[in-house]
């Protein structure tokens, strides 16, 4: 596996465990006729850098899972989708993060941003996305752009706990 391929993996990985935190089912989706028609609510967009990396995590969604992620979006009408979406890509790159750290790769993220759904293309057969997933009538997408300097390597993984607390955790600073 190339380091995109494996980036793109844990992404992937760990976007599922993000939904299943939030009791959000997703399954591996194909770009099939159902889901062209599907258009993007919002996009978190975070980038990251490492001694030997730099990119960013994109995580796209329509309204359903989003809204199912945090109710009160749609409850009480105090959230924002631009702030959810951010908050979610923050936390599937931690979690990334985390699982880089068990492979010796230490990255720094900055701050998510927010890309409105209709400034994206729609979901289409040939596509530089990581994975697609479907929940329930809803589609989520996750994808990173990267480069890799030629002294980057993945080291194998360790197996020492981690000592920053579990994925999902408040901590406090």
């Amino acid at each position: 596996m190339t380091h995109k391929q494996n980036l793109d993996r844990f992404a992937a990985d760990h976007c599922i465990k993000l939904f299943s935190h939030y009791d959000i089912e997703i399954q591996c989706g194909v770009a099939d006729d159902s889901l062209v028609g599907q258009k993007f609510l919002v996009c978190g967009v975070i980038a990251f850098t490492s001694k030997h990396m730099r990119g960013s995590l994109a995580l796209a969604i329509t309204r359903e899972p989003l809204e199912q992620s945090c109710p009160a979006i749609v409850g009480a009408g105090t959230g924002s989708h631009r702030d959810w979406v951010c908050e979610l890509a923050n936390q599937l790159l931690g979690r990334v993060k985390n699982q880089l750290l068990s492979h010796s790769v230490e990255i720094y993220q900055s701050t998510p941003v927010a890309v409105a759904g209709q400034h994206l293309c729609p979901i289409q057969e040939h596509r530089p996305i990581a994975a697609l997933f479907t929940a329930g009538a809803g589609v989520v997408c996750v994808w990173t752009d990267c480069e890799f300097d030629a002294q980057f390597e993945l080291s194998e993984p360790s197996e020492a706990p981690c000592t920053v607390g579990d994925e999902g955790d408040i901590l406090f600073f």
